[in-house]
Order: C-alpha cells, then structure tokens, then sequence
C-alpha cells in the first residue's frame, strides 16, 4: 500500500488493502504526506466496521489537474473527500451545491460525490465551534474574539464561522493589506456584533486583546520552532482562552500558559471537522473517541 496516491496510482487494484478494505475516501493536498486525517478517519471507519479505507491523495498544481482528480475519484465510486492546502476555494468553484459557510468564506473541505454532481461544505468552520464549547464550556456566539491571522485560508473560515454564529465582539488581524478590509465588508452584513479589523502594528490592538475572551492565532507563526510570537504576552491575562489552529505545541501556548490562560491547539478542531465530514458522507456522526485516540497516537 502506498503511503500517498497520485493519479497514476488510481487503478481499483491498487485501491483494495491486504483485508479487502477498498479506498472510497480520501484527503486531497499538495503536499499531503504529513495528513492525520487517514489515521483519524480510518479508525472510525473501523470502529463502525465500514469496511472501506481512506487515503492520502496529492494533486499536482497545474491548471485543471485538481478537476481531473476529482473526475476520476467519482467514476472509480469513492463517496467523498477531503481537500486541504491549496485546493479549497478550487473545491469550492467545483461544488454544485455549497453550504452557507462555503458560500460566505469560498472555501471547501469537503466534498461528497453524487449523481447530481459535488456538494461542498466547509467543515473546519462548525469544527473550530465545537473545539471552542470544549475548551471554553461556552457557545463560540457568547464569546468575544480576536482572530489573527483572519485573512489566511484557515482564518477567513474561521471568520465567517465567528460572524454566523453572532459573536457580540469580533476583531479581525492581519498584516496591512487590501484584504483585510475586504473580508470585514464581506462579514458586515452578516454580523451581529462589534465586528472590526485592525493590522498588526495598530495601537488598538493591545486593548482589543485584552477584552477579547478568546484569542485565536491562524497565522504560520508557531509552525516552526523560534517564530516570534504573534502577540507580546504581557497581553494577554489569567482567564483568557487561547487557541493556537496547529497541532503541535507553540510559543504562544506557552506564554499563555504562563499568564494562566487556559490554551488548546488544533488537534480538537482536526477531529471536529473530520466528524462532521464523516456525517456528511454517511449521515450519522462517527464515534468520537476512537478518533481522538489515533490522532493522539498520530502525534
């Protein structure tokens, strides 16, 4: 078995494993290798004793070669996928049908295949809200947020879950540029709160992270050991929550676990997200905790 597919490798031999398990889902990337979402994907699959297997598949970057793919998984039967970095707003140009969160943030994880074509739906959104009712014991639509990083392709979807779900205060960060801007009237019509942006670099941005009742980074910063902090920690206070998208541990969860802030990483928002893919390809919600114990024996 191979440990990722590309589209040469797609033939229904090739597909079945030693158990007779055949891959009718799969998570699609470039690059693709590091993905958890088979180890955590697979044991609910194995847990409901859905005899299938899902796999890491890596799309080539060249114009249509992500279209291609998707054609070819539909006529080998698989049921759906996942898409991540750099494929979601592709995903969601070939979704016939998209879900409101897709719609608003024109980004899409996952995708079902059906004879009236692809169904789209962006699942990282209501997986960072159920990420946040564990950390925090709270509705994410209770809290007052400030989101940096908001116009990458992770935070513009956490975004517009943020605004959806009608948190009183929102404050979008990001680097000066025309997007940031463009994102904020993009969510205007759709808040129900203070909603704001502001660049790093802003004097207002001291005070909006100390009112914020969650702090979220979704910028790269803390994906290598040494990055500088996103925010100083003389910020942030006891009390705060601080979520950190990646899955590892990060400078900034350390500082914040010294100002006794409670912190979480990416690993619950990874597992809400592929749940709530998984209900989508199947209509039930798969057990959670097989899932969470083979991404904790990913790490």
């Amino acid at each position: 078995m191979l440990h990722e597919y590309s589209a040469a490798d797609l033939h229904p031999a090739a597909l079945a494993d030693e158990a007779g398990r055949r891959a009718r889902l799969g998570v699609i990337g470039n690059p693709i290798a590091h993905s958890k979402s088979p180890q955590m994907q697979q044991a609910a699959l194995d847990a409901l004793g859905n005899p299938l297997r899902y796999i890491r598949l890596r799309a080539e970057r060249e114009a249509g070669a992500f279209e291609a793919l998707l054609a070819q998984l539909q006529a080998l039967g698989f049921i759906g996928v996942n898409v991540t970095v750099p494929f979601k707003k592709q995903a969601c140009a070939a979704a016939a049908f998209r879900d409101p969160l897709a719609a608003l943030s024109g980004a899409v994880n996952t995708l079902v295949f059906t004879p009236e074509g692809l169904r789209g739906y962006n699942t990282d959104g209501p997986g960072f809200e159920r990420a946040v009712a564990e950390l925090t014991g709270r509705p994410l639509g209770q809290l007052r947020v400030l989101l940096l990083g908001a116009c990458g392709g992770a935070g513009s979807a956490l975004a517009c879950q943020c605004t959806l779900s009608g948190c009183p205060q929102l404050v979008l960060v990001n680097r000066p540029k025309p997007e940031l801007a463009a994102l904020r009237e993009r969510l205007a019509p759709h808040a129900r709160g203070e909603l704001r942006a502001l660049p790093f670099g802003s004097p207002e941005l001291r005070a909006a992270a100390e009112q914020a009742e969650l702090i979220v980074n979704a910028t790269s910063l803390g994906l290598r050991e040494g990055d500088p902090l996103p925010l100083p920690p003389e910020w942030l206070h006891p009390g705060q929550q601080v979520c950190d998208i990646v899955t590892h541990d990060t400078p900034l969860r350390r500082a914040a676990e010294a100002r006794v802030c409670r912190t979480a990483n990416g690993l619950a928002m990874l597992l809400w997200q592929g749940a709530i893919a998984y209900r989508h390809w199947f209509g039930v919600l798969p057990p959670i905790e097989p899932m969470r114990a083979a991404l904790s024996a990913a790490e």
